[in-house]
Order: structure tokens, then sequence, then C-alpha cells
């Protein structure tokens, strides 16, 4: 079961591996909608990095593939503390990334079975055993929490919806590991300057401590 508060201290960022083992698990399930929409939040949170609530908030118009067909758009709303009005933010990523193509074939789903609903993360209830799909009720930070910390229990991951935005962060530093990359964590997860920094250091003290475990300790 995972401890948020006790493995945030500890737990380094997510692996490929570690993914790969919690989109099978989210395959893994007796609802054949939920088999599709739970790997597409997955892949939302581990490709962008955006908040949960940022990722509630997505519409199905907010979701589309590029007339060009190379890439796939994301229209996210900036859900920051103190402001009235908040932004908007188009998040593009190649399709030839697979992580894309869960995203993908969960917005074709909607768009044939569920054409006139609005939202993007349809709302699913198990009654008496059966489960019935709400095409007007979206998903709550909450719900996409829940949905991302379940899915890690069952895979035996820890994982929240933060460490997500952690892994977004620290790829884009291991990329770029200069004053460039940390204006790509600004960009690619919408945080402060400062926070971005924090991701930098962090980092830096993950390869010395990785490079210091290595070194054999003289008895």
């Amino acid at each position: 079961m995972t401890n948020v508060d006790k493995d945030r201290k500890v737990r380094d960022v997510i692996s490929d591996e570690e993914f790969d083992l919690l989109l099978a698990q989210a395959r893994v399930n007796d609802s054949d909608f939920l088999a599709i929409r739970n790997p597409a939040i997955l892949c939302t949170a581990r490709l962008t990095g955006k908040r949960r609530e940022e990722i509630a908030a997505l519409k199905k118009r907010d979701v589309f593939v590029t007339k060009d067909g190379s890439q796939l758009a994301m229209n996210f709303m900036l859900l920051k503390k103190h402001q009235e009005k908040p932004p908007q933010v188009i998040r593009k990523i190649p399709v030839e990334d697979p992580y894309t193509h869960p995203i993908i074939q969960y917005k074709n789903h909607l768009d044939i079975e569920y054409p006139t609903s609005e939202e993007f993360w349809l709302s699913v209830r198990s009654i008496f055993g059966r489960y019935r799909v709400y095409p007007n009720s979206g998903l709550t930070g909450r719900q996409i929490y829940n949905v991302i910390r379940d899915t890690g229990d069952s895979a035996d991951v820890d994982v929240w919806p933060h460490l997500f935005r952690e892994t977004a962060g620290a790829e884009e530093i291991m990329q770029d590991p200069t004053q460039y990359g940390v204006a790509k964590v600004m960009n690619r997860i919408d945080v402060t300057e400062r926070t971005a920094w924090a991701y930098m250091q962090r980092h830096i003290l993950t390869v010395i401590k990785r490079d210091y475990q290595k070194k054999e300790i003289p008895q």
C-alpha cells in the first residue's frame, strides 16, 4: 500500500519498467471501458506531468490529433492558486511516442460510443456487479488520484500523481542538465523557476549518490 508521506522522502522517480507494470495492470479490469480509460489516464500523467486537477478538467474537445496526423495535442487549463481566470496551454506530443497510443485509442472510443458527450474522463459506477458509464459525468482530481494510486497498489508500485510531475521534470533535466533544461522543466510541467532549480538539485544529488554507492568502501 502506497504511503505518500513516507515514500516521497525516499522514492526515486518512476522508471520505464515500473510504468510498463502500471500500464499492464490498468488494462486488467472487469470493465472493458475502464481497461481503455485508465491506461489513458496514466499515459496523460506520464507524458505531461500536469496536476491531477488539470488532467481531470480536460474536455473531449481539448484532446485531438493535429491535422497532419503527426502530434497529439492536449489543451490544459492551468489551475494555479490565486488566479480568477486560469490560462490555457497546449501540450503537443509526437504520435511516434508509444504512450500517446492509449490516449488516442480512448479518444477514438469516445467519439464512436459517446459522440454527444463533452466530457473526456467519463465516470463509471458498479451497480450490482455491472459497470455503467455516465457520459455526462466527468472525474474529479481526487478520482484521478484514486485511479493512479489503486493501479499502483495492484501492481506493487509506489506511485501518486505528483510523482509523475517529478518524473517529467527529471526527464527534462536528464536530457539537458543546464539552465536551458531548467527552462524546459518550467515549460513542460508549469512550475516556477525556483521549483525547476529544485528538480535540478535533486537530479544532481541522485547522480552523486548513485556514483558514491558504486564505489567500494575500503575496509
